[in-house]
């Protein structure tokens, strides 16, 4: 997926596709622009809060870095 992301939905929906490849359960948290990035918060635990968090370049769509939780 290429081209400048400009909200947080569109962050939101390539953290999700990314966090599908390994979890079930995905619900946004929080998604924030800081700088030239979009930093995506997902809780990724069925049963209690775990939240894995997803850094996605603002102008090429690309995932830039990632944490799960432990």
């Amino acid at each position: 997926m290429a081209g400048e992301i400009k909200s947080a939905g569109e962050a939101t929906r390539i953290a999700t596709s990314f966090l599908r490849q390994y979890y079930a359960f995905i619900r946004p948290v929080s998604a924030v622009r800081e700088g030239s990035a979009w930093v995506v918060k997902m809780d990724i635990g069925a049963t209690q809060e775990k939240v894995a968090e997803i850094k996605v370049d603002a102008l090429t769509a690309e995932i830039t870095g990632y944490t799960f939780p432990k």
